[in-house]
This record gives C-alpha cells, structure tokens and sequence, in this order.
C-alpha cells in the first residue's frame, strides 16, 4: 500500500525547507564569524618583517608591539606620528624605542606652517639637529605640505616651494631620510558620486575630496598632476637627499611612473603602505618584474593605524572603526600578495574599493630585501633577526 502525503503537508514541508534555507544563507552572510588565516600565506613565516609605515601614540605603544609580533611578524615598526622635539611628543616616543628595546622607533615631524616666519630656517636649524641628536629614524612629511598649508596670500605652500630647500638639503647633512606623503589617491581629485571608486571613502569623508572649490574659499584644489610634480621637483632637487616615497611612491595608480622615477633618481626609495588594495589591481606578472627589477628600493609598510582610544583604522577608515578581528585578514592580504600567485582575493582594506587583486609571488631573496633588507640599509636598522645560538 503507498502512502500519499496530502497536497496540503506537502506545501508545509516545502515552505520550511525554503525557510531554513534563507535562515542558513541570512546567517553566513550576516553573521559575524572570526577570519580564518589561509596557512598558504605564510610560505615565508621565518621572514622577519620591518614595518617603516606605522601610526602609534605612546598610550598604545605596547598594545600596537604585541599585535605586530603577534598578527605581522613585524620585530621592527617605524612611527611616522613620532611628534616633534622640545616638548612635541617627540622625545616620549624616544623613551618608548628604548623601553622597547627599539621594537617601535620614531620619525620626528616639521612644522612647515613657519615657512614664512623671519627665523624659519633657524627653527629648520634647531628641530632637524634635534631629531638626529635624540635618536629618531628619519623625517615623516605629511600630505599637507602641498594641499594643506595656506600662506599669507591664500595660497598653498607647494611642495617645491624654494623657501624649503634648506630644510631637505639638511635633512640630506644629517642622514635622515624623508618619507614623504604627497597627493592622495587619484579619486580623490575627481567628482565624487555613485560612479566614483573610492566613493565609500568620500561619502564617509568628505573632506577627503580635493575636486573642485576649496572650502576656504581660496580658488580651487590643485590637480593630482600638479602636486605630484611638485614633489618629482623636490626629489630631483636633493639628489643627496634619500626619499621614501609613502603610498608606492605617491602614484599607485601608475606604476610605470614609479618605476620611471625609480630609474631617473638614485635617492629615491618607495614603500607599500596602505596601497596594496591599488597595486593588486594592475598585472601580477608585470607587478612581479617591477618589484623583481627594483628590489632594492621598495620597503614593506602598511600605515597600521591605532587612534589614542584605541580604534584602528587599518589602510583607511570609514565611518567606522575597524575590529580588531580583522587584523589576521590585513596581514594575512599583505603576505598572500607578495609571496604566492593567488588570484582574485580580497585586499587588505575593504574600504578603499569593491575589487580583487592578484598575487606577485616573489622569490625569497626579494622578499627579505622588501620585508626587512631594504629597511636596515635606509634607517641604519639592527638585523632583526634572532642571534644564533651559542654552542
């Protein structure tokens, strides 16, 4: 004898079964899980890494060391918000590196809003001696210096500005190099809207956005072009001088015009902070022979940054914090990028743009010049490695 199920039951058993499938997909899309690691990432997990890019105030000095031993493998950071002497911050972060045993060192700052002051090069004078003598690694230049310093005629203070030339020649005296931070990503420059790539960015941050009218009312933003001219003029000015262009070299976008740069100025270094998510989109056999070709010119960075409450913001920010349960992803994207031929995976920064990058899987010998190699020749670095046991 069959049994029949009746048309009614059966209507009840389908509606379940749709039900508990939109409940499962609901949940895996939605609900928060922790990141896994993909062990295919650390291929090179023996490889200490020197981050030359970092942001840390001295409140969480010891939280940002442990998270970079313990998610980046990185023994060394570089803190480009290292403060400026004579009672700027500088000389508590200079109590951190020696507390730390130099696990986080710090880049001293300039105040170029005294350009135009009659004791400008004498401030240059004293602060840059100050740096060298108190121990900090280099000098960070931040991207207000051509987008953000207005002058007494309601200008804005050009990177190329000839009244900072003694500031970068004595830099170059003193042998402190400059990471320097020019321009901003090249949608930034353009109308925000729907159709804009990085407009998750823009909506979240506004200010962020340098087309069009300046809110002071001063003339229009600068073009993209004009401010990274600008700073191809300093470069070229201080051949004495070593340059550690932030953001591969301020123009992810145009790799060949790094490589350009790479070729024409011997003083010029780059690093990769924060720019992966825009150097993975372009070519991975074309991005492998780049950093093949200049392998001793490009520094592992990441622009981790830890605000003073605590909040991280790791690569950029957008409305709001990032969890610390995305760390593992940030470095684990970092790593899967330089060391396999990975395809179509998620970048570091989610926010920074809806794609998928490629990995340039390089050799060994360039990944310890790009992770740590490169670092100690520029800074004058220790060898981050453990000594070899003693028999």
């Amino acid at each position: 004898m069959t049994t029949r199920t009746s048309p009614s039951r059966t209507s009840v058993i389908g509606a379940a079964v749709i039900g508990l499938a939109v409940l499962a997909t609901a949940v895996a899309l939605f609900w928060p899980r922790e990141p896994t690691p993909r062990l295919a990432a650390r291929h090179y997990a023996d490889i200490p890494r020197i981050d030359v890019h970092v942001h840390v105030p001295p409140e969480q000095a010891d939280r940002a060391i442990r998270m970079f031993r313990e998610q980046g493998g990185v023994l060394i950071a570089l803190n480009a918000s290292g403060g400026h002497p004579d009672g700027g911050g500088l000389e508590e972060n200079i109590e951190i590196m020696q507390r730390t045993h130099g696990a986080l060192r710090p880049y001293c700052n300039l105040d170029f809003r005294n350009v135009e002051e009659p004791d400008w090069e004498a401030y240059v004078d004293r602060t840059l001696h100050a740096c060298r003598d108190e121990g900090a690694v280099g000098l960070k230049i931040f991207k207000g210096l051509g987008l953000g310093i207005p002058l007494s005629d309601g200008s804005l203070l050009a990177v190329d500005d000839p009244r900072l030339d003694h500031a970068f020649d004595l830099a170059g005296e003193l042998g402190l190099p400059i990471l320097i931070h020019t321009g901003d990503p090249q949608a930034f420059f353009r109308p925000d809207g729907p159709d804009n790539e990085r407009h998750a960015e823009l909506a979240a941050h506004p200010s962020w956005s340098f087309y069009g009218p300046r809110p002071d009312g001063m003339g229009d933003w600068p073009s993209w072009q004009s401010v990274f001219d600008q700073y191809e003029h300093r470069v070229a000015r201080h051949p004495h001088t070593t340059f550690v262009g932030a953001h591969f070299g301020n123009a992810p976008e145009e790799p060949d015009t790094v490589a350009r740069m790479l070729e024409a100025y011997p003083n010029l270094v780059v690093e990769t902070g924060a720019r992966i998510p825009e150097i993975g989109r372009h070519d991975a056999h074309h991005m492998h022979d780049l950093f093949v070709r200049f392998a001793d010119r490009i520094l592992f960075g990441t622009d981790f940054q830890i605000g003073g409450d605590g909040r991280l913001v790791l690569g950029s920010a957008g409305r709001e914090p990032d969890p610390p349960s995305r760390v593992p992803l940030f470095y684990e994207a970092h790593f899967r990028y330089f060391e396999t031929a990975d395809r179509h995976f998620a970048h570091p920064s989610p926010i920074q743009g809806d794609w998928t990058i490629d990995g340039i899987d390089l050799p060994r010998e360039v990944l310890e010049k790009i992770y740590f190699r490169n670092a100690m020749r520029i800074f004058d670095l220790p060898d981050p490695r453990p000594a070899p046991a003693s028999h």
